[in-house]
């Protein structure tokens, strides 16, 4: 196995020189959710291939039923140009509505209300999700030009036909977060 290196051999690493160094930590968890590894790089997750990272998405409505999206910068390097949910990764001690409150910030500028976790588990891609559904009054901002390249919101039937024409690509399982999410809104 792999050595993880420290935080400060990341520091002093010459291979991140001149790179903007915040590292991130995160908690690792098995598939029900419970943490097995606290405090891992979050770089050094792949070290770890029978846990998984912890990351919360966010289907935020306005009060007209829209949804609140962005596109994914084009230098991400997971889905970029994709449309998105608001979504991100949970950071060591972070609690899962913490991470999506600050993720809303970063990426939309939005304080979402009314969060309620509607599904958890290990997705698609591996990584053990928190969906939550919320709502926000007001109009969202770009946040993290590195994150994200624009951000609105739209309605779903919208988004589909976005879909339908390939205006846009979305990420996996949008629609179906989207769905689920739509469907306990109003519980």
């Amino acid at each position: 196995m792999a050595r993880i290196m420290t935080e400060e051999e990341v520091n002093s690493d010459q291979r991140f020189a001149g790179e903007k160094k915040e590292i991130e930590r995160v908690d690792l968890v098995d598939s029900s959710g419970a943490i097995q590894k606290n405090g891992v790089l979050r770089s050094d997750v792949g070290l770890y291939p029978d846990l998984h990272l912890q990351i919360v998405i966010g289907v935020i409505f306005d009060k007209e039923g829209r949804i609140l999206v962005h596109r994914r910068a084009q230098t991400k390097e997971v889905n970029p140009g994709d449309i998105d949910h608001v979504c991100g990764g949970v950071k060591s001690g972070e609690k899962p509505e913490e991470a999506l409150v600050r993720e809303a910030d970063e990426e939309t500028a939005t304080k979402p209300q009314n969060l309620r976790i509607i599904l958890q588990g290990v997705n698609t891609y591996s990584r053990y999700r928190y969906l939550f559904v919320g709502e926000f009054d007001g109009e969202p901002e770009q946040g993290d030009p590195t994150e994200v390249e624009w951000v609105r919101f739209i309605d779903p039937d919208e988004l589909r036909e976005k879909l339908n024409t390939g205006e846009f690509t979305f990420v996996d399982e949008f629609f179906e977060d989207t769905e689920m999410a739509t469907q306990n809104r109003a519980l």
